[in-house]
């Protein structure tokens, strides 16, 4: 056997290739592994970030007489081999996933909480750039298949969908009780020289006020603004004022 630094490296590296290891599971005796096995072994122990791993089954009830698979996302009549992820409303997931270590664990008290109202991150676990943004709508066990629950999902944005037999990470993005930054844009102000408005922010936020529909604001107006506190401003005018105030 020639010395390994005499050998050429390959730079176009495939699912197929190989090279040789030791076996710890079996006394440490001199085996091969491919590529790709390692690329799966990686991706099933995945990143702490990740919460939960499924496989996008095809399966159309009934089945035949088996069960729709564990550690599965499916539709409740089944899908398509490809489903765009923007086409997306609602899915079935088992009420188990399997965790870093490869181990089914039932995960479904986090379908409702924290994952409903919230942001979650659906990312395919050997292509990243198949992902998808969604809100967690609702959560309910499925009638008649008592390890699978309803999930409610709106489409945020994306690239790409589910594949056949592909393996997904799903990731909560933001909590819907953190504390992001918020905005609100008021009700409409009509006919008074002075206002006190409520905008539920809690925080002293900048002020905009300008002509038109909170729909459609225009031209920007100067008034006098002062805060009443955390939640409350008052707005002064010259003169009587229709028109918008946008809070940020």
């Amino acid at each position: 056997m020639a010395r390994i630094a005499s050998y050429v490296n390959d730079t176009n590296i495939v699912s197929a290739d190989k090279w040789i290891g030791s076996d710890s599971q079996n006394n440490w005796q001199t085996k091969n592994f491919t590529a790709g096995d390692v690329a799966n072994f990686i991706n099933k122990r995945g990143s702490q970030s990740q919460l939960f791993r499924y496989k996008y089954s095809q399966y159309t009830p009934p089945g035949g007489g088996i069960p729709r698979p564990a550690e599965s996302i499916s539709f409740a009549a089944g899908g398509a081999y490809t489903v765009a992820f923007s086409g997306i409303t609602t899915f079935v997931l088992s009420q188990y996933a399997q965790n870093q270590g490869g181990l089914s664990v039932n995960v479904s008290t986090w379908y409702t909480n924290p994952l409903i109202g919230s942001d979650v991150l659906i990312t395919q676990c050997d292509d990243i750039t198949q992902w998808a943004i969604y809100k967690w709508d609702s959560s309910s066990q499925k009638g008649g298949e008592n390890t699978f629950y309803n999930i409610g999902l709106t489409y945020v944005s994306g690239n790409g969908g589910l594949t056949a037999e592909k393996d997904y990470f799903i990731s909560l993005l933001q909590y819907a009780g953190s504390a992001g930054d918020k905005n609100e844009v008021s009700a409409q102000l009509t006919g008074s020289d002075s206002y006190v408005v409520t905008h539920n922010l809690n925080k002293f936020p900048s002020v905009t006020v300008s002509l038109g529909t909170p729909t459609t604001p225009t031209q920007q107006i100067e008034c006098e603004i002062t805060y009443v506190n955390l939640n409350q401003v008052n707005l002064q005018f010259t003169s009587n004022f229709t028109g918008v105030a946008i809070f940020n």
